[in-house]
């Protein structure tokens, strides 16, 4: 039988994941409404920010309260804290869905143009990040979140290659500056789509092996 902090635990895995799927739709609608040049779709994403706002203060607080009520202890405390270090990241996600969907809305206004093919490749490892940061946390699997750590370096090879890209048009001929500019912060956000995904890595190989990856300054040790 479950004790009182093994169903809170059990609670806030769930919350977490929940606020976690909630992102990764927010993701990628905001992907879709700039491969589709739909507006409706990124008016759609703006407006469900706010669920993903709330969702975090509301996790944050029963995190605390678990906290306060259980006193947790080692493997317990750490997924607990590891999984509050999560929610910002989490709820940086949605806001990052924001930011490519406001400039949806931009490039929308203008006539429909191609996309660059760097561009589809970042969102697509985005998307690929997300989803195998959610399955690494559900699954506390600390070398699937290596992996991610490892790939979100090409995301930001990806990034330089669009930058250089879309200077290079803006200097060839004045007319598409504006899409190219705004090309250039959707790939920003999509690279901190990446980041956010390897800090959520991070998170789950100090749950896994209670060591904190920021700085990837000493060899992991054995689990834990």
């Amino acid at each position: 039988m479950e004790s009182p902090l093994d169903q809170a635990l059990h609670k806030l895995k769930v919350d977490v994941l929940h606020m976690m799927h909630l992102a990764q739709d927010a993701v990628k609608k905001a992907v879709a409404s700039l491969l589709e040049h739909d507006p409706a779709m990124a008016r759609d994403v703006i407006d469900a920010d706010r669920e993903i706002n709330d969702f975090e203060c509301r996790v944050d607080s029963e995190s605390l309260k678990i906290l306060a009520l259980h006193h947790p202890v080692a493997k317990d405390l750490r997924f607990i804290v590891g999984s509050m270090r999560m929610l910002v990241n989490i709820e940086r996600l949605g806001d990052e869905a924001v930011n490519i969907a406001e400039r949806v809305l931009v490039l929308t206004t203008e006539t429909r143009l191609p996309i660059h093919d760097n561009l589809r490749q970042l969102a697509d490892l985005a998307l690929e990040l997300l989803a195998a940061s959610i399955s690494c946390y559900m699954d506390l699997d600390d070398a699937g979140a290596l992996r991610v750590i490892e790939q979100n370096a090409a995301a930001l090879e990806l990034n330089v290659r669009i930058f250089r890209e879309v200077t290079t048009e803006m200097i060839r001929e004045s007319r598409p500056v504006e899409r190219a500019v705004q090309q250039s912060f959707v790939a920003h956000s999509l690279k901190r789509v990446c980041d956010q995904c390897a800090n959520i890595a991070e998170s789950t190989i100090f749950i896994r092996r209670a060591v904190d990856y920021k700085h990837k300054c000493s060899p992991l040790p054995g689990p834990a």
